[in-house]
């Protein structure tokens, strides 16, 4: 099948090229490795996300991923799916690029799926039948394989677990829930292959691709209250130390990275695990600069050492308010104070690491003082 992968995202400007490659962007990752499992199955996929789009045009001041569908399409020809990666934020923007889909492949099967069609489900469905033919409810590796089945007849709707999708009556349906990979499913590269990212690669001298981002655990152990992921991953489940580190190898040797971003939701969660991480990339000396995102309740002066050993560049915590009563009434932090925040803040930029804060406002119960 010819598939088309949209990350759904807010036009922007991109600034000049030479202006990226001082402070480089990672490509999105689920799509991506969404595209990586369905072509080891033989289909065709091509991924459009924000660097792409602006790799491609030559980096046009203003980049809007649904002109960008547009293109690709017509580029294209004959397309069989096209889906569309949706968060909350974004959804206006998906609504803009699932129009620009039926206008210019009104034959192509419109799926949509990501953390803010795992939230809504089948109301999303209810209140756009004349754009989205099927949804994808939390996790993609199994559900959309099987869901191209579906499309090219091979398999009924109603024996396809996690989706929602019209019937033939014109109903709102939806299957039984999708079991989630479980950890020896996660470091097995037959069922998780690792990330490829062919498609950057003509846009780099040499195919050196400057930055890659990676997800090495799904899910989060916690429950903060305004947080779409325990709907999305259900559970949280991580990869093995040496299945990092050989992915990391992998990227490495393909696509000579300088940056990497772990976008797990907690990276210092499993403290033994990620010091192991950190010191097999210091004994690797390949000088690639890290980013992560993590809690002040799941990091100390010796995690902030080895990352930092390791070419930590920058660390992002979710604060969310400097108010330790917000921070209860979120599940955030686990009533860690706003002397033990300081600190750590401290060590964190005196380590030579560049902090950064996720701040919320607006929360249920904030008002002007806390």
């Amino acid at each position: 099948m010819n598939v088309l992968l949209v990350v759904a995202d807010f036009p922007r400007d991109v600034g000049t090229r030479e202006q990226f490659l001082a402070r480089p962007s990672a490509p999105a990752i689920g799509v991506n490795h969404l595209a990586t499992v369905l072509r080891k199955l033989g289909h065709n996929v091509v991924v459009i996300d924000a660097l792409f789009h602006a790799l491609r045009t030559g980096f046009r001041t203003r980049i809007d991923t649904a002109v960008g569908t547009t293109e690709v399409l017509r580029e294209m020809g004959d397309v069989d799916c096209i889906g569309i990666s949706i968060t909350s934020p974004t959804r206006s923007y998906a609504l803009a690029i699932a129009r620009a889909a039926r206008e210019h492949a009104p034959h192509a099967t419109i799926v949509a799926g990501g953390p803010h069609v795992s939230v809504l489900e089948e109301r999303l469905l209810e209140g756009h039948r004349d754009l989205y033919d099927y949804l994808v409810v939390g996790e993609g590796d199994r559900t959309l394989p099987e869901l191209l089945d579906v499309i090219a007849g091979k398999r009924k709707p109603a024996e396809t677990p996690g989706i929602v999708y019209r019937s033939s009556t014109g109903s709102t349906c939806k299957t039984a829930a999708r079991p989630v990979l479980c950890e020896h499913s996660l470091n097995d590269e037959t069922l998780v292959p690792n990330t490829e990212y062919a498609q950057y690669q003509s846009f780099f001298d040499g195919g050196r691709v400057p930055a890659l981002a990676m997800v090495t655990a799904r899910g989060c152990p916690y429950g903060c209250t305004f947080c779409y992921s325990p709907r999305l991953w259900c559970t949280y489940r991580c990869q093995s130390p040496e299945r990092v580190l050989s992915e990391i190898d992998y990227f490495r040797t393909n696509y000579g990275i300088r940056h990497l971003r772990f976008q797990d939701d907690t990276f210092t969660y499993n403290r033994t695990r990620c010091l192991a991480v950190l010191a097999g990339l210091r004994s690797r000396q390949y000088g690639i600069d890290l980013y992560a995102h993590t809690r002040f309740d799941c990091i100390d002066e010796q995690v902030i050492e080895a990352y930092a050993s390791a070419g930590g560049r920058s660390l992002y915590f979710g604060l969310e308010s400097g108010a330790a009563d917000m921070r209860r009434r979120m599940g955030k932090n686990g009533g860690v104070t706003n002397e033990r925040i300081g600190a750590v803040c401290r060590a964190v930029k005196k380590a030579g690491i560049r902090l950064g804060l996720w701040v919320m406002f607006g929360y249920p119960g904030e008002t002007d003082d806390k």
